[in-house]
């Protein structure tokens, strides 16, 4: 647990977090008010945010961009689909059932609160694969005489180690 407090995946772990919690958050707090557009904006913005910070180990320069950047895809994605199945359609399903009106602030913080979460996720899902290509092309860039990145090898040199064939 220690090496993982002082890894660079309890950036992708807080800021996954954190974003499913400003969304929380905003669900809360919009339960019995109404939902107005500067809201939403500020519910977007946080969520926005914790992703962000969720990003950071794919711009920190380092040894495994590549293992974070799947570890943030897979917590990214977990946190929007896990919301939706495990939150919003259930929610929407009992508001339905116990015949709240839709046009009263439980169905508008729900779905707010559920848009900016997934907006936020796929935004910041986007821009980790967009930035673990950068982390793939420095890989490649920092290559030594024989395709070793300089720092240590990561298993991504084996082709170029050999040439490209087999046997050499």
């Amino acid at each position: 647990m220690s090496d993982f407090a002082r890894s660079r995946a309890v950036w992708v772990v807080v800021g996954n977090a954190g974003t499913f919690l400003s969304a929380l958050a905003a669900l809360i707090y919009h339960w019995s008010r109404p939902v107005w557009f500067a809201g939403y904006g500020v519910v977007q913005l946080a969520c926005l945010v914790c992703q962000a910070v969720a990003l950071i180990p794919l711009v920190w320069p380092g040894r495994d961009d590549a293992g974070y950047a799947d570890l943030h895809q897979g917590l990214t994605t977990a946190t929007v689909c896990g919301s939706w199945v495990f939150g919003v359609f259930p929610g929407a399903v009992l508001l339905t059932l116990f015949d709240v009106d839709t046009n009263s602030p439980p169905w508008a913080a729900l779905f707010f609160s559920g848009m900016a979460l997934m907006v936020a996720c796929i935004a910041g899902g986007i821009t980790g694969t967009v930035l673990s290509a950068k982390a793939s092309t420095r890989l490649h860039e920092t290559a030594g005489p024989l395709g070793a990145p300089e720092w240590g090898d990561s298993g991504h040199s084996a082709d170029v180690d050999s040439g490209g064939f087999d046997g050499d």
